[in-house]
């Protein structure tokens, strides 16, 4: 009991006292394989966020809105973050915005049992791929640019029916972001991942993405402080890089 009573004075004695983690509400929606409320670890975003706020010492509470509703309770400062949004100037009018989290690319990816897997498909500007059927997701700004290029571009409703097709060889590319690429293919061949072929070179611009970030929000600059330095943490021990290694997503 003595010993105890010591430490008990020694520890504040000397000013030390442990940090207790501040429980911080942020927002997310229904985009898997980022965010979902039935995806394990509510999504790969979502798990990256969390490790983050481990190192962090912070407490996160997931709240599930349909995106234009977080927004608005990130604007009014109800809620503390939304995520993943990209970064933009326009944005950064309204929000404020975490370090970067990872990053959106789009990419093509090929079947290697296809036509053309005799050969290895690569590309260093757009007229390298004439000639190749692409598939991609009908409405998306891809296809304007590709048609642009005299591409052929072959549309479909969803993701999952262009995967299809580029396995039963009806087409010799698909393009979209490599995170939900990945996560389509995994659900519909996970057994064949190994004969997908992803073209090193991406379409495009990476977009960084990230927290957006309440002005409104009681302590928000201070819990930004936090976030960002257990982000740091993070990439200097090598979770961040198991995260986006395990989900294949963009550094």
């Amino acid at each position: 009991m003595k010993c105890l009573l010591l430490l008990f004075i020694l520890i504040f004695s000397s000013g030390v006292c442990v940090a207790k983690e501040v429980q911080v509400i942020f927002a997310t929606g229904e985009w898997p394989p980022f965010s979902s409320e039935d995806l394990p670890e509510y999504g790969t975003a979502t798990a990256l966020v969390s490790a983050i706020c481990k190192a962090g010492g912070i407490q996160p509470k997931y709240e599930f809105y349909p995106w234009k509703r977080a927004e608005l309770k990130v604007v009014s400062g109800e809620i503390f973050a939304a995520f993943p949004y990209a970064i933009s100037e326009e944005r950064k009018k309204i929000y404020d915005f975490s370090d970067t989290l990872f990053y959106g690319v789009n990419v093509f990816v090929h079947y290697e049992k296809n036509l053309h897997s005799r050969v290895t498909i690569t590309y260093n500007t757009l007229d390298d791929l004439q000639g190749y059927r692409i598939g991609g997701i009908s409405g998306s700004f891809l296809k304007p640019a590709l048609s642009h290029a005299g591409l052929n571009y072959e549309p479909t409703t969803a993701l999952d029916q262009s995967i299809h097709k580029l396995v039963a060889g009806r087409i010799d590319l698909c393009i979209h972001d490599k995170v939900f690429l990945y996560d389509a293919i995994m659900r519909l061949y996970p057994e064949r991942i190994g004969h997908f072929r992803f073209l090193p070179k991406p379409f495009g611009e990476k977009m960084p993405t990230a927290l957006l970030v309440s002005r409104a929000y009681p302590g928000a600059e201070e819990i930004l402080k936090k976030f960002n330095r257990g982000l740091a943490v993070i990439r200097q021990n090598g979770v961040y890089d198991r995260i986006i290694a395990k989900y294949n997503m963009v550094r």
